[in-house]
């Protein structure tokens, strides 16, 4: 069993014990920031060459990916990208994540804390959310065994254009029920900048 075995919400319930709540518009207040010019030139064409060549591994190289090379040049984090996450097999939390955002500066190796899981889709957001919230709790786990007892950690599910933000805090799972578009970016990168600090 791995990450993309879990399908449904009920089962990240029944199976990891996680409570699913929802909310709406947690992050609608955060303002956006200012990104660099070559992010703005490079997403002129990137993502409309996403959307036509509709594919998860386009959605994610041509605008997931170039999301988080912007972050990481407005912070010092690390990324990874489909690299092997193995946590715990014996509750299926094994697999690799389309993106891994850790608050750390070793870009060798996942490196604890990690803040932030993305999983990108072609379409149906919803056939990413228990696998994400799955991820998230790989990451509080791996947090923890490395001393690292982060409060909050944070998701991502999205097509590119559209994105759905979660986050996971005293075993609860909360989705926020807004839809964030993607416009230029600036409001997304910013929201996961905003998770590189504690406060929800």
């Amino acid at each position: 069993m791995s990450y993309s075995d879990f399908k449904t919400l009920e089962q990240i319930n029944s199976e990891l014990g996680i409570v699913i709540k929802d909310e709406k518009a947690l992050y609608t207040h955060i303002e956006p920031v200012g990104v660099s010019q070559l992010f703005i030139d490079i997403m002129k064409v990137s993502f409309d060459l996403a959307i036509k060549i509709d594919t998860e591994i386009a959605r994610q190289s041509f605008i997931v990916n170039n999301v988080l090379i912007e972050l990481k040049k407005q912070a010092d984090i690390s990324f990874f990208v489909g690299n092997a996450f193995n946590v715990d097999s014996s509750k299926g939390l094994t697999g690799n994540p389309d993106g891994i955002i850790s608050n750390s500066q070793n870009q060798l190796y996942i490196t604890s804390p990690v803040v932030a899981l993305v999983e990108a889709k072609k379409s149906d957001l919803g056939s990413g959310y228990a696998q994400c919230i799955a991820e998230m709790e790989a990451a509080r786990i791996f947090n923890d065994r490395k001393g690292n007892n982060i409060p909050i950690i944070y998701g991502v599910v999205t097509d590119g254009a559209i994105w759905r933000f979660f986050f996971l805090q005293n075993n609860i799972a909360t989705i926020d029920s807004y839809l964030y578009q993607f416009g230029d970016g600036s409001q997304i990168v910013g929201i996961l900048k905003s998770f590189l600090t504690t406060d929800k």
